[in-house]
């Protein structure tokens, strides 16, 4: 009997023990959860706060505690890390799924919800400034209530957007309490000025804890002299998206100043100089490594010029030279990596020369490619019945999309057409194919007729293409003009089977002089992103009535600023299955973040920074 007993002894203490691991394989449960299932912690502005979880399997009714067993996730990894089982949150607010994986199989997760509160003096307020506020009475009085100028109401933000400065009209107060409110965030800021922009870290916590709804701000005002009446127009609402729009920098052109700028998206430190010397009508490569741009030389213009980044030592360098005056054109725009090559040793670009025709040329040398562009882009002799200009090649390399125009001197045009050709690089060839006009020549919306279609350019997922529309010629140079022309930015579908003004964007039908559209070359989730270049006011930092006079002598009535808008997916897509019910995809826009409100800041080209294509 003995001999028996002790192997039968042995399966059955392996059975139970050291072959299910103390009884916690997780496949023998009949389910596994997450606890606490549902949690709500409070967050103070600045500060942190933890939560402990564990993971527990059920045998029916009875529950044993496997935590050690599985790995503890937060479904927002902004939301907060873990450690050994407790999760430390400090970023934002909001709420988010506590998952855990055991195993090979899935708990049931739990939810956190974290709501985000905290309270801001600046110093130019008194340090009693909420309890003033907290004891005054409301009067309804819409004469006194400071009014929101920015941001835009309805307007849409990327979440990373670095900090922005609420600005608002005083009505006659001299002390304001703004609140900033979300679903799970609640933040209270006073001062004693008209405008207010938190600290980075604060910023970022509340665009995260409104991140996927709205941020409603709401502005208070009081006569600090007399604290017993306050008083308060109706909240601003800001969607703050869940896209972050990073790893990629807008390039533009400070006109006033002549400096080619370079602005990482969601860097709070200020542009840097690119090129100086009065560089300007500049295209950048999708890798960021190369950039076109066309100067005038004396009083001798255009010419073009070409810089190329140098990864090593992280400059960048002028190959071709513009002063040189050896490629007599404006506008460029390169082939994307793939087609026709695959590595940035090589490149060709597409260019608009000054007598209106389109080359391809090799941006190292400077040096014409041979191709049939000249016969593609004209008649089937070469002769150039329209002019051809502001090439813009899509993302895959197949498509160009370009101006064909009734006149122009290399940069400013008349009657200009969009259409778009075929490219391939076929056995050494580059080949371009016949002609395809896609917009109407003449659009009518409840402003006037639009005849002179311009700078078009392709989505990342070339399905759209953005283009200005004006109702005369583009631009009118004499000093305080530059709106005259009613310049604004439309879209149509790559095929041309519909088009749609993007009202919201341009401000309604006003002339706001909006130009040069580029779209962010990231991925997103709810929106396209297009950056521009528009005359209308930053609240009351840059008006008509507030604007450097250097601006006003580039032609302009105000300094142009650089302007980030929404263009919303599901409202392309339906309108993409049906046309006929295509409606306004695009939201009131953003301010850029970092730029100087005192130059004219125009022609914004998105693509990637340097040293990380």
């Amino acid at each position: 009997m003995r001999s028996w007993s002790i192997p039968i002894f042995c399966a059955v203490a392996l059975g139970a023990c050291g072959g299910n691991n103390g009884g916690k394989d997780p496949g023998s449960f009949s389910r596994i959860v997450v606890d606490p299932p549902d949690a709500t912690l409070s967050l103070a502005l600045g500060g942190q706060v933890t939560q402990p979880y564990h993971v527990l399997g059920y045998h029916g009714s009875t529950k044993i505690d496997i935590t050690t067993e599985c790995e503890l996730s937060v479904s927002d990894p902004t939301f907060g890390t873990f450690t050994n089982g407790t999760i430390t949150i400090s970023a934002h607010g909001g709420t988010s799924e506590i998952d855990a994986l055991c195993g090979e199989v899935q708990a049931t997760p739990g939810q956190l919800t974290v709501n985000l509160s905290g309270s801001i003096v600046d110093p130019s307020a008194p340090p009693d400034a909420g309890t003033k506020f907290g004891g005054a009475t409301l009067n309804p009085d819409p004469a006194k209530a400071p009014v929101v100028e920015y941001p835009i109401d309805g307007a849409v933000s990327p979440r990373n957007i670095p900090p922005i400065e609420v600005q608002w009209k005083a009505a006659g107060n001299d002390l304001f309490h703004v609140a900033l409110t979300s679903s799970h965030g609640a933040i209270d800021v006073y001062t004693a000025n008209v405008q207010q922009t938190l600290a980075a870290k604060d910023w970022a916590a509340v665009a995260g804890t409104a991140a996927g709804e709205t941020l409603k701000i709401t502005v208070e005002g009081m006569v600090a002299a007399d604290p017993t009446q306050k008083y308060a127009t109706g909240a601003t609402n800001l969607t703050m998206s869940v896209d972050n729009v990073d790893q990629t920098a807008i390039y533009y052109w400070a006109s006033s100043a002549g400096s080619i700028m370079n602005q990482v998206f969601g860097d709070p430190s200020p542009p840097k100089e690119v090129k100086g010397g009065c560089t300007s009508c500049h295209t950048v490569s999708r890798t960021g490594s190369r950039i076109g741009y066309s100067r005038c030389v004396g009083s001798d213009c255009q010419y073009i010029g070409f810089l190329k980044y140098d990864g090593v030592n992280q400059v960048w360098n002028e190959v071709i030279n513009a002063d040189n005056k050896t490629l007599p054109g404006s506008y460029t725009a390169f082939a994307p990596l793939g087609k026709p090559f695959t590595s940035d040793d090589k490149a060709v670009a597409l260019a608009t020369m000054n007598d209106g025709t389109l080359k391809l040329l090799d941006p190292d040398t400077g040096g014409e490619v041979a191709s049939n562009i000249a016969v593609a882009a004209h008649d089937a002799g070469g002769q150039p019945t329209r002019k051809a200009m502001m090439a813009d090649w899509s993302s895959d390399g197949n498509t160009i999309a370009f101006v064909q125009a009734d006149s122009t001197n290399g940069v400013d045009l008349s009657g200009g057409k969009i259409a778009t050709m075929t490219y391939d690089f076929v056995a050494g060839k580059h080949q371009f194919g016949e002609p395809h006009q896609l917009v109407p020549s003449s659009i009518t919306l409840s402003n006037g007729t639009y005849t002179n279609f311009f700078f078009p350019t392709f989505s990342p997922d070339n399905a759209l293409i953005a283009f200005n529309a004006a109702r005369l010629g583009w631009r009118n140079l004499s000093a305080g003009q530059g709106a005259t022309p009613g310049q604004r930015l439309m879209i149509t579908d790559v095929n041309g089977k519909w088009v749609q003004d993007l009202t919201a964007l341009n401000g309604g039908m006003v002339d706001g002089n909006v130009t040069w559209a580029h779209w962010a070359p990231a991925a997103s989730t709810d929106y396209y992103w297009i950056v521009f270049s528009s005359e209308r006011d930053y609240g009351h930092e840059v008006t008509r009535t507030h604007t450097n006079s250097k601006c006003v002598q580039n032609g302009v009535l105000q300094c142009k600023q650089i302007w980030i808008a929404a263009i919303a997916k599901d409202k392309v897509a339906a309108a993409l299955a049906d046309p006929a019910a295509a409606i306004d995809p695009s939201r009131p826009p953003m301010w850029l973040p970092g730029q100087d409100p005192n130059t004219d800041n125009i022609s914004p080209y998105w693509s990637v920074p340097p040293g990380l294509q």
